[in-house]
């Protein structure tokens, strides 16, 4: 199935409209932490030279196929400390599929912001999250979100809060910040979208050197 989600996802553009003991900062690298308005997961250091935006839909196909075909470059440069990638989870496929997964996977994300979590460590969870999009053609239940979270290498006691549900953000809220925010940018809902903040511009992500390059400039 995940192939098949892949393969489709080459056909499209894009989409359209409690824990145990006390987690202490990983001094060895960048870690995650909440963007300014409280919508957006910022994975990396907050002075890295390359600061971008991601605006992803968990059931969003080509937004898989970008983590497939980029995934590890980012996990890579964000252990680096050279870039930091705020994730902006949006939700809108839900009411069109009549399903609740997206935001369930938004707050299966925003649970996983904690000062155990590093960068890259956080960003191998979104990996495996999308890479196990075909969940949301099943019953899921938030136990298969706390075995991704344990596979992916998540502190025991954020996987345990996975896993019973906690609630960790207004998952709405969020939706509706990021999809108002990427009206701003792109002037529609649609994604992936990758955002340049220090150019405040739209990266072109069908360029399959687009991360190298920019890399190359820092």
């Amino acid at each position: 199935m995940v192939l098949a989600v892949l393969a489709a996802a080459l056909l499209l553009s894009g989409c359209t409209v409690e824990i145990a003991g006390v987690a202490r900062p990983d001094p060895r690298g960048p870690g995650v932490a909440l963007s300014a308005d409280g919508a957006g997961i910022v994975a990396g250091f907050p002075d890295a030279p390359v600061q971008l935006e991601l605006f992803t839909e968990p059931q969003c196909q080509p937004c898989a196929f970008l983590q497939y075909d980029f995934g590890d470059q980012f996990r890579e440069h964000l252990d680096s400390g050279r870039l930091a990638l705020t994730y902006r989870p949006m939700a809108f496929l839900d009411p069109t599929l009549g399903t609740g997964y997206s935001a369930t996977v938004t707050n299966a994300l925003f649970t996983a912001v904690d000062p155990a979590t590093s960068a890259g460590g956080f960003q191998f969870f979104v990996q495996q999250l999308w890479v196990h999009q075909d969940l949301a053609e099943t019953a899921y239940s938030d136990a298969d979100f706390a075995d991704i979270a344990a596979g992916s290498g998540l502190a025991p006691g954020l996987v345990e809060s996975i896993g019973r549900g906690r609630v960790a953000v207004d998952t709405a809220d969020v939706a509706t910040t990021n999809a108002a925010l990427l009206e701003q940018i792109l002037g529609r809902v649609a994604t992936p979208v990758v955002y340049d903040i220090e150019a405040r511009s739209i990266v072109d992500t069908t360029d399959p050197d687009w991360l190298t390059n920019l890399m190359r400039t820092v």
